[in-house]
């Protein structure tokens, strides 16, 4: 086998564990530390963290190496999937996109409530516009569905990828699938859908946070504290900062993409880097929902913070001489 491969092979257990402490922390902490003012914000935050970890776990259970041939793509899962089956790690493969997605789509519905509980004080009316808001799920929900439609024979790309590459050692994927020539073209097409969500996301998010911004700024009420306006001018930032997060996988990976197509080959290395690339906003998003959540960022600082009780040394031996002497 390649260095890559065991590389990856050692990256994606300790990933998973990590990802795995993080995420139960910050459920911990979504119950424990979620302050009045955001207790309305907690289904948010529990649907986006298990959406995060719900991807984590389909990325673990794929570990997926994907293979470009001429008709078809393969997918050499190296997770516990391919113990069961090719067509169950091409639905984790579909799913941790899926969930991705959805995650995304979570963190920019917050921070429109967010923008519609400053923008209308009435709390029902920002709840229905809030709701009305739930249309944009239709995205992954589409997306998923697209996925599935176009028959799927594993036996084809099996038998494509052993012509074209016979150089690779197969042997730890046991029998791989992927996707044929009809579920290419809807890779390709949704592949398209990926890079105009790629600008959506962030543009939309961009627009919220400044109408958010400048409500705080401009018509902020006289009976909010300073302390209320600081927290939720953090939480803001930090919302929109969650959602540009996914950009870190979402440019490199449609450069790879647009880069294959080009020279129409694939290089070693973007072959594992497609679902690595992935992974970093899981690892990172935790980490940005404590800094900026300042009662979970606060929490975390007490307890990293615990100094232990100092001893007055002088008094005690003071204490200790009274009592001999007498």
């Amino acid at each position: 086998m390649d260095t890559l491969y065991h590389v990856f092979h050692i990256y994606w257990p300790v990933f998973f564990v990590i990802c795995s402490i993080l995420y139960f922390t910050m459920y911990i902490l979504i119950y424990n530390f979620t302050t009045k003012i955001l207790k309305p914000m907690r289904i948010f935050l529990y649907s986006s963290n298990a959406a995060m970890m719900s991807s984590i776990a389909m990325a673990f259970a794929t570990q997926a190496r994907k293979v470009y041939n001429t008709e078809s793509i393969a997918l050499l899962a190296d997770g516990f999937c391919k113990y069961i089956g090719p067509s169950v790690c091409q639905h984790c493969y579909n799913l941790w996109t899926t969930f991705g997605i959805a995650a995304c789509m979570i963190n920019l519905h917050m921070l429109y409530y967010r923008t519609m509980c400053l923008k209308h004080l009435n709390p029902k009316t920002a709840e229905k516009w809030t709701l009305m808001y739930s249309v944009h799920y239709i995205f992954p929900i589409a997306y998923q569905i697209l996925m599935l439609i176009p028959s799927s024979s594993n036996a084809e790309v099996h038998i494509e990828t052993l012509q074209l590459h016979p150089e690779y050692d197969y042997t730890p994927y046991l029998d791989f699938g992927g996707y044929t020539f009809a579920q290419r073209i809807y890779v390709e097409k949704t592949a398209l859908f990926l890079i105009a969500a790629t600008f959506y996301y962030p543009i939309v998010g961009s627009y919220w946070r400044y109408q958010a911004m400048k409500i705080l700024k401009t018509h902020s009420s006289s009976n909010t504290s300073k302390g209320t306006l600081v927290l939720l001018r953090f939480l803001i930032k930090g919302l929109n900062f969650q959602i540009l997060l996914p950009m870190i996988s979402y440019i490199p990976t449609t450069s790879i993409y647009v880069f294959n197509k080009v020279i129409g080959a694939q290089f070693s290395l973007s072959q594992y880097t497609v679902t690595f690339l992935g992974t970093i906003p899981c690892v990172l998003d935790p980490f940005v929902q404590i800094y900026f959540i300042t009662p979970y960022r606060e929490a975390v600082r007490k307890l990293f913070n615990r100094k232990p009780r100092v001893v007055d040394t002088a008094n005690v031996s003071v204490s200790r001489v009274s009592r001999i002497t007498s």
